[in-house]
């Protein structure tokens, strides 16, 4: 019972972490948009869905600290262990029974919470029944959509106007009747043995707008978009209790489609066409947003995008360098770190009154007042001053796992008066 509640508020505390990294990066979007293009958004999103929602990758990425100060740095009040590439701790994560336990704000703040079993049980048995829910619904909405799409008729990517496709040995279309919109899936249909990425179009589009609709689609799949939101719409149902990543969702599935809207407009010849495509857009990007898997053209978002469109020139060399620039230093500020504190003072304290330690004196000296210090790297130590006015010291480390004490040094007499900022007086 106590491993799967630790467990539980051990992937609890990367929700948060994971909303506060996402939601960082949408109170900073104002600016990233005049920074960073469309799809170095979408990458530093990524950072977020994938550096949080990956355990191994978010540790992995925490020894990238180049920066003085990194975003981690900032929002972690303590870690699961002394390492610097362990996670963050908002919520205890050494649960043994019903009782008071330290919950860590960002910042350092320490605020005490009653956890019982009973409460544990039920919250996970509420993640669990909105995980199940979530994940039955989208799969149906996606099915529905994949039904419906493998009904239509595969078109012949030999015909005039397609020789960009022809050398993709891996994407077949299929014109539709009765879709929604257009969209794709990464790996959608197994055919002679061979699965395929499927582009599925609206057959109701005229032959003009049909070409920039599949290019656009065909942009998709040559840039993963496909896959970087299968991930990002696991990670939301995972964590589906967080509104900040509902937030982040949104805005990150529309830099996709901005990201991919500029990459269209890249491979178009001439004003005119680039002139049809935003009319296109207009026309058709005017559906209701698919929070589930495909990526669609009619996703919502259209007047963002028809602007974008209109605003549109090939960026100077330098404009691309200076983004180049920026979009690094963001990408360093949001990795490194967490910093290894893996107790708050109050952690250490509580800890120590739990396991009621009888400390041994010396018989050569006598105290006069009793103090108690947690150090900056989580260690305790015990103060005395004797009656004769000189003060002593006893090191003791608090271990990072199971909150056990071991003693790492005797009673060592100290040359002056020991800072006593922040000690406690009379705790043993």
């Amino acid at each position: 019972m106590y491993a799967l509640a630790d467990s539980a508020l051990m992937l609890w505390n990367m929700g948060i972490a994971a909303g506060l990294m996402l939601g960082a990066m949408l109170v900073l979007r104002p600016v990233l948009l005049r920074l960073l293009t469309a799809q170095q958004r979408t990458w530093l999103g990524m950072l977020g869905w994938y550096g949080t929602g990956m355990i191994n990758l978010f540790g992995l990425l925490g020894w990238v600290h180049i920066l003085p100060v990194t975003f981690r740095d900032l929002i972690t009040p303590r870690t699961t262990g002394r390492t610097a590439n362990e996670l963050p701790a908002y919520l205890p994560v050494d649960y043994r029974g019903t009782g008071e336990y330290v919950m860590a704000l960002p910042g350092g703040k320490a605020v005490w919470v009653e956890l019982t079993d009973g409460m544990l049980l039920v919250l996970g048995v509420v993640w669990l029944a909105g995980i199940a829910a979530l994940s039955i619904w989208m799969w149906r909405r996606s099915r529905q959509l994949k039904v419906l799409g493998r009904q239509g008729e595969l078109l012949d990517l030999k015909d005039p106007g397609l020789e960009y496709l022809q050398g993709d040995r891996d994407t077949a279309v299929r014109l539709c009747r009765g879709l929604p919109t257009s969209f794709v899936y990464q790996g959608g249909e197994k055919m002679d043995g061979k699965r395929y990425d499927m582009i599925y179009l609206q057959a109701e589009l005229s032959p003009q707008r049909r070409e920039l609709v599949l290019r656009h689609e065909w942009n998709h799949l040559r840039m993963l978009h496909s896959w970087m939101k299968s991930w990002a719409n696991l990670v939301l149902v995972f964590w589906w209790w967080n509104p900040i990543l509902w937030a982040a969702y949104y805005y990150f599935c529309r830099d996709m489609e901005l990201a991919c809207d500029e990459k269209t407009l890249r491979d178009l010849e001439g004003g005119e066409q680039r002139k049809q495509y935003a009319q296109t857009l207009v026309e058709l990007a005017s559906g209701k947003m698919l929070w589930g898997e495909p990526l669609a053209f009619g996703e919502y978002g259209a007047v963002a995008r028809v602007k974008a469109v209109i605003a549109w020139h090939k960026p100077q060399w330098w404009v691309k360098l200076g983004k180049w620039c920026a979009f690094v230093l963001v990408f360093l500020f949001f990795v490194g770190g967490p910093r290894n504190i893996p107790f708050l003072p109050e952690d250490v304290v509580w800890k120590w009154q739990q396991a009621d330690i009888e400390v041994e004196l010396s018989e050569d000296w006598t105290p006069a007042e009793r103090w108690m210090r947690v150090e900056q790297d989580g260690d305790m130590a015990l103060l005395a001053k004797d009656t004769a006015g000189k003060w002593h010291k006893m090191s003791y480390w608090c271990s990072a796992w199971n909150g056990t004490f071991l003693r790492m040094s005797d009673w060592e007499t100290m040359l002056g008066t020991p800072n006593l900022t922040g000690a406690q007086q009379g705790l043993w």
